[in-house]
């Protein structure tokens, strides 16, 4: 589809009303605030030029004069950028950077300062979320590293121009704690948080150069935001990251010196830092929740049998064996260079090959993982097997064990990505002999395969999912379940309070096992929805409802949608519609998986802060002779590090003042659409807990995040009762507890909605949990709920809230009232020529329901799906 379709067709006529509404709402929706403590140090007009001292450009810049105001904007190719230099006093203190650009039309930017992660961050417009027309103010905490800065403006996407109109760097006296009224941190309310999935970039993020500075750094803006828990890894791709007496360890992580080189380290024996962050959080009240991307682990590696022709002949293997006869001898992901030992290989390879991309230099990989030959990404080890099962149990017991002694350590979580140790990943996974023989003696199903077979594990596979493929899922999902009840019971015995989450992943699942890019065979109502799909990895979510302490988070990565990932990576108005709609759609639309969800009683929501990677000419190569820098940064967490190489990614000359690059950014809705996911885990799932994160700490949405902190964590941490027949476009729920009654009000939308709420009488003893304040209101009260505004109450037990009704604006519902039927127009036409877009029929009956019921949240993300795209744009075709 293109741009003008898209964009104008689809979105265009409700931007001006929605800007207005937005903007009557108050200029705080579309900007943070400054701590009181600051100081202006520099503002940076991007419409004046400037000399090649404090600016340049790669490509051809403009200053444009639009409806939004003066800005510069790049070309609208891939790499485009312009970037200023500006000086700090302070090393080390925080400082803002408040940067203003137009939400006009289609973007996407990376923001960063060109060498760390310190300043970066990522806008996109438009598409799915609604313009509006003005210019919108974003505010990025940093710690500078350096006195002589930089930031630079980079269009990632293909004709998604990267634009600013000014800068202003204020040096911070301090990020002061946010008061949270409504939490008293007694562990009985709602919990939002931060969560990483790598654990690499310490040294180069948070102007950190230590550990201890980075964590000084999360702390501070952890609590200036409200955010009090933290989910961080324990054990990345290859294992423990801390000193484990069960399983190999190690360590990784890259640090950036004062000169600004950059520098990879390891080590296989890691300092237990965790001990010392775990006595910081239970100081400042903090929680921490240790993440497990288990795809390893030393002994089963060290023990592996991947000798086909000998598994074949009958030889036990724990590995997976394949719907294809193959043997799971890797995870066929990126992951397998990701361990320390094989660094040791790289670094001495390297002094004889000068510098290289660091695969080049790893012939082969420890422990002799090798690529699984016709075969997709998926779990190495079954999680059947005896062996895998007892390795994974004692490694959480010691996780148990070591850290259960520190009030702030709340448990472990799971990353359950494709290649993920405790389940199967597909149903391609699992049709080894023991398996097989184990189904055989539970269900009393005989499989009528040649147990001698060279090929029967693809003949298994062919008879158990065409013949008895409800069985053999059910079967499979059930074993899972019980895995993970024992590895509860396992982490619980040191503490019976302690938690197992379970963080089921779409963004590095779907595409990595039905293949990628996101094609139409992967959109909603073409392929299985998300909970079969993870039933057939092994998950039913329907088990996972009923043991206090066993939870399940729901991630949410539908910002892939806009790149990094696909036929092309650079994303941009040219890709097809399939590949910008499907983990969007899935999110929002896919029914089925959000009330298996919502039916638990503790559920979570993980969004995933999806970046894009540009790489250069990346090398790595040995420090030069007498490289002052070692002496500092040849330390991890107070020990020397086993291995120190230089790295670095290499650009053509633009510019720019530093050789020393790193272009890696996660991408933000702008402005307030960035709230979108916490409000729809909370009206669709009633979630009790929100993590967000990916890379590093996301600095750019303080005052967002704080404003939700104060409402959200003032919630008892347990499932409300749904008021009234419907949560769209705003979701009213209620909890009577013993000392009060509680409700809450959340409107999915980037509009303002009135509600009016009806009490039993007019209620007293109300109060809003955000601030604490008291509030008086009649039996019929009406609120104006902002864009993307969770609203939090209590009042006295007697108080019952019966009913409520929500209105959006009229110019609101005409102007979508128009895009669906002209969207439902479209259906016709398709039908007419002779086409079928899976979906169409269910949808449209969905939309003239929406319509004559008011659920214009779901609505609009079905006029803003591939199916209704996708019709518009055949609609518009010749053939049609």
């Amino acid at each position: 589809m293109s741009e003008k379709i898209s964009r104008r067709d689809f979105l265009g006529t409700t931007v001006s009303v929605a800007a207005g509404l937005v903007s009557g709402a108050g200029t705080g929706l579309l900007s943070a605030s400054i701590p009181t403590e600051s100081r202006l140090i520099d503002r940076i007009d991007c419409t004046r030029d400037l000399g090649p001292d404090r600016y340049f450009a790669y490509g051809t810049t403009q200053v444009v004069e639009a409806g939004a105001g003066r800005y510069r904007e790049a070309e609208g190719k891939p790499a485009s950028r312009f970037g200023y230099r500006f000086r700090i006093n302070k090393i080390g203190q925080p400082h803002v950077a408040v940067i203003r650009f137009p939400d006009d039309k289609r973007r996407y930017m990376c923001i960063m300062d060109g060498t760390t992660y310190d300043l970066t961050t990522g806008v996109f417009t438009d598409w799915a979320q609604p313009l509006s027309g003005k210019m919108l103010e974003m505010r990025q905490v940093f710690w500078p590293r350096w006195e002589d800065c930089s930031i630079t403006f980079m269009t990632w996407g293909e004709g998604e121009p990267a634009a600013a109109a000014s800068i202003e760097i204020h040096e911070l006296g301090s990020l002061p704690a946010l008061e949270l009224p409504g939490d008293p941190g007694d562990d009985g309310h709602r919990e939002l948080g931060i969560q990483y999935e790598d654990p690499c970039g310490t040294g180069v993020s948070e102007g950190a150069s230590n550990r201890d500075e980075w964590m000084d750094r999360v702390v501070q803006y952890a609590r200036y935001t409200g955010q009090g828990l933290l989910v961080y890894p324990m054990a990345w791709y290859h294992g423990p990251q801390f000193p484990c007496e069960c399983e190999p360890a190690d360590g990784f992580d890259m640090v950036v010196a004062g000169d600004r080189k950059q520098y990879s380290r390891w080590t296989t024996h890691p300092a237990d830092w965790y001990a010392k962050l775990l006595e910081r959080f239970d100081n400042e009240g903090l929680s921490f929740q240790g993440a497990l991307t288990l795809m390893r682990l030393g002994t089963l590696l060290e023990r592996m049998n991947i000798d086909l022709e000998s598994i074949r002949s009958g030889k036990e293997t724990f590995n997976n064996m394949m719907w294809n006869n193959q043997v799971q001898s890797s995870t066929n992901d990126w992951t397998p260079i990701y361990n320390a030992r094989n660094f040791n290989v790289i670094a001495e390879n390297l002094k004889k090959m000068g510098p290289s991309d660091p695969g080049s230099a790893l012939p082969q990989n420890v422990y002799g993982e090798r690529h699984a030959p016709g075969s997709h990404t998926a779990p190495m080890f079954n999680p059947l097997h005896p062996v895998v099962r007892e390795a994974i149990l004692r490694f959480v017991e010691e996780i148990g064990e070591r850290y259960g002694r520190y009030p702030a350590f709340k448990g472990i979580s799971f990353n359950m990505f494709a290649s993920a140790m405790p389940w199967f990943g597909s149903i391609h996974a699992g049709y080894d002999d023991y398996s097989i023989a184990l189904f055989e003696r539970e269900t009393g199903i005989a499989v009528p395969v040649n147990p001698k077979a060279p090929d029967r594990f693809a003949q298994r596979y062919e008879y158990l999912t065409f013949v008895c493929r409800p069985a053999w899922v059910a079967w499979r999902c059930r074993k899972i379940r019980a895995l993970f009840g024992d590895i509860h019971r396992a982490l619980a015995g040191a503490r019976p309070d302690l938690r197992v989450t379970v963080t089921l992943w779409d963004e590095t699942m779907v595409t990595n096992t039905l293949g990628g890019p996101a094609r139409p065979a992967l959109q909603l109502h073409a392929r299985r929805d998300m909970h079969e799909l993870f039933r057939d990895a092994g998950i039913d979510l329907t088990l996972f409802d009923d043991e206090p302490g066993l939870e399940v988070d729901r991630g949410m990565g539908n910002s892939r949608d806009r790149g990094g990932h696909g036929s092309n990576p650079a994303g941009g108005v040219n890709l097809p519609v399939s590949e910008t709609t499907m983990y969007r759609d899935f999110d929002f639309l896919d029914q089925q998986t959000i009330d298996a969800f919502h039916a638990h009683p503790r559920p979570g929501a993980f969004i995933f802060n999806c970046w894009v990677e540009a790489w250069g000419k990346h090398v790595w190569f040995q420090p030069e002779a007498g490289d002052p820098n070692l002496a500092k940064v040849k330390f991890m967490d107070g020990k020397p590090a086993e291995g120190i190489l230089r790295l670095n990614s290499e650009y053509p000359k633009d510019g720019f003042w530093w050789d020393s690059q790193l272009r890696i950014t996660p991408g933000f809705p702008a402005g307030i659409h960035f709230m979108e996911p916490y409000v729809e885990a909370l009206a669709d799932m009633d979630a009790c807990r929100i993590t967000r994160g990916g890379l590093f700490l996301d600095k750019a949405h303080s005052e967002l995040i704080a404003r939700f902190a104060r409402a959200y964590r003032a919630l008892p941490r347990q499932k409300f009762d749904t008021v009234g027949k419907t949560t769209d476009p705003v979701a009213v729920r209620s909890l009577r507890r013993a000392q009060a009654q509680y409700f809450y009000a959340v409107n999915r939308e980037y509009y303002p909605v009135e509600v009016r709420l009806t009490f039993s009488h007019a209620p007293t003893g109300l109060r809003d949990l955000a601030t604490g304040k008291p509030l008086v209101a009649p039996p019929e009260w009406v609120l104006i709920l902002g864009p993307y505004e969770l609203r939090s109450f209590a009042a006295d037990t007697d108080v019952r809230l019966i009913g409520f009704s929500a209105t959006p604006p009229p110019l609101v519902v005409e102007r979508l009232t128009d895009e669906a039927r002209r969207a439902l127009a479209s259906f016709d036409k398709v039908r007419q020529s002779g086409k079928f877009i899976p979906g169409m029929d269910d949808l449209e009956s969905g939309m003239r329901a929406a319509l004559a019921e008011g659920r214009f949240a779901w609505l609009r993300r079905v006029i803003t799906g591939y199916c209704a795209r996708k019709c518009v744009e055949l609609s518009r075709s010749p053939e049609s």
